[in-house]
């Protein structure tokens, strides 16, 4: 007797040792009535557990909102009604605060992008909640100038992670990804808007430039996450997802400012030719000096180096996007913006600041998170529904699918020119699907740079620009999201020399377990499978 209960023991002992190995155990000694309805009960209750805040979340809830609330009860006595209920900095403070929790609740129990619940809640504000407050001039204002300021960080944010290494090594992959897809779509577009919607070429031309600028950061962090199981590590994906994506926004920046500024700013025509030669290489010459001052200044070693760079590119950012749009050279600000700081985070590469992990990318990853849902609830603002009639509706729905679908064709070919798999060429397409930062942030350009005499005709094409972007941001942004989770692991191979441990660490909770050990454990009263669920 002593011995069968040292042995049940012993067997007990080691069955706790494999399952905190996420390996099940068929036992063959004592026999056990099992309860599949109440495992299943447990199994969905620790799931919905999983998905509730946990209590460190919920600090962090409470202290951001006790910060809303004391700049809010501050700025009463500077700003008096308009914080109050009725008051417009008050209806601009909501929706953004609901448009940032609905887009991070949908993020939480779904694989969509949090910017698409953001917009989201912006269009049904416009629709269902109170008079529109951009109504009101100070409102509008403030909207116009935020759209100064949304550039900078987010064109200095994506070139700080850069890798000019691998840029260098694959310019030809990484280049003609760029560029060839976003060309395709941006002709394509102005043709079937020039067909379908029957807008004057120019105005189809502008409308394409900022459509077809593909939004990485939608993706990159879920490519990112199959890189590090082992998903299409032995062609670099997740590198050339964001290289690449970011290099097509610099593309955009620069030429839909160039567009804009030919169509819009009043001058002759051989200037107009001449400065939008210019205006890129300008751009770019300026970025260069910019981002080699702030390597220079202060010293790299100096305590409050991270705090003076940061402040210096963002100053410079902001003085060069309203000195650009002054002047009429647009397109120079924004190719500036990104060679400044990837000159800069490359050259502090070469000392102790990695890419992509430096203090000033730290600054610039903050404010991001905080304007982010300004600009996406307030872009989604612009859609007006009143605007749109069915067959309308219907017309613009063709116009961004025909030119999308030429894009991702655009996308596959160039990448299975690269040498890439089929399977990874339809995964890169799929990547190139998303619109959001670019087209968010210029969503009101068309109405911005109308001439002061522009017909009645200019004007409602102006307004439906706003509607057609947003309409992009919320289909393709939801697409794009939703397939790129669901087609990676199927699109892209696991790369063997990714050790197994590896790849379950990112699915299991315990950590995993040598061989070696669950080979210990084997015994002749157990039977063990590896569990891979």
């Amino acid at each position: 007797m002593p011995f069968i209960m040292y042995m049940m023991l012993l067997i007990e002992d080691k069955n706790e040792n494999v399952r905190a190995t996420n390996v099940t155990t068929f036992e063959l000694g004592s026999a056990k009535t099992t309860h599949p309805e109440k495992n299943e009960k447990k199994i969905f209750l620790r799931k919905l557990l999983q998905t509730l805040p946990s209590v460190s979340e919920l600090k962090q809830y409470v202290g951001v909102f006790l910060c809303g609330v004391t700049l809010w009860g501050s700025s009463w006595f500077l700003l008096k009604d308009s914080v109050l209920p009725d008051g417009y900095l008050f209806k601009m403070a909501g929706v953004v605060i609901a448009g940032y929790m609905f887009g991070q609740t949908l993020e939480r129990y779904t694989t969509i992008n949090p910017v698409v619940g953001m917009t989201l809640t912006g269009a049904l504000y416009r629709y269902f909640g109170p008079p529109n407050f951009l109504e009101s001039p100070t409102a509008d204002l403030i909207d116009f100038h935020l759209r100064r300021i949304y550039p900078v960080i987010i064109l200095t944010k994506g070139p700080l992670t850069w890798n000019w290494e691998y840029i260098k090594n694959n310019s030809v992959k990484v280049f003609s990804l760029a560029t060839l897809p976003w060309t395709v779509e941006c002709l394509s577009t102005a043709f079937f808007a020039h067909i379908l919607l029957e807008f004057p070429w120019y105005w189809g031309l502008h409308l394409g430039s900022i459509l077809a600028s593909v939004s990485p950061a939608v993706v990159v962090p879920t490519v990112n996450g199959f890189s590090a199981r082992g998903l299409g590590t032995k062609n670099q994906i997740a590198l050339l997802v964001a290289n690449a994506g970011g290099l097509d926004t610099a593309f955009t920046e620069g030429v839909c400012g160039v567009i804009n500024s030919a169509i819009f700013y009043p001058a002759p025509l051989v200037y107009r030719i001449v400065k939008g030669l210019l205006a890129i290489f300008v751009g770019i010459a300026v970025g260069i000096f910019w981002g080699m001052l702030s390597d220079s200044l202060p010293d790299h070693s100096d305590i409050y180096a991270p705090t003076i760079r940061s402040l210096l590119i963002f100053g410079g950012g902001v003085l060069l996007t309203y000195a650009g749009g002054y002047l009429g050279w647009g397109g120079t600000s924004g190719v500036a913006i990104m060679v400044c700081a990837g000159a800069a985070a490359t050259r502090w590469a070469r000392r102790d600041w990695p890419i992509a992990d430096n203090p000033v990318w730290e600054v610039y990853k903050l404010l991001w998170r905080i304007f982010e849902p300004m600009l996406f609830t307030l872009s989604g603002y612009f859609l007006d529904v009143s605007q749109i009639n069915v067959k309308e509706l219907c017309l613009i729905l063709g116009c961004i699918s025909a030119a999308l679908v030429l894009r991702l064709l655009t996308a596959f070919l160039v990448a299975l020119a690269n040498e890439l798999s089929i399977k990874e060429s339809l995964f890169i397409a799929v990547t190139w699907i998303p619109k959001a930062i670019v087209e968010a942030v210029l969503v009101r350009v068309a109405m911005d740079s109308l001439w002061v005499d522009a017909t009645s005709k200019d004007r409602r094409i102006a307004a439906q620009h706003s509607n057609i972007i947003v309409i992009a941001i919320l289909i393709t942004s939801t697409l794009g999201s939703v397939l790129t989770t669901a087609l990676g692991p199927v699109l892209l191979s696991h790369d063997s020399r990714v050790a197994p441990e590896d790849f379950y660490r990112t699915q299991t909770i315990s950590p995993p377990v040598s061989s070696n050990r669950v080979r210990r454990n084997n015994t002749s009263n157990s039977l063990h499978c590896i569990n891979v669920q």
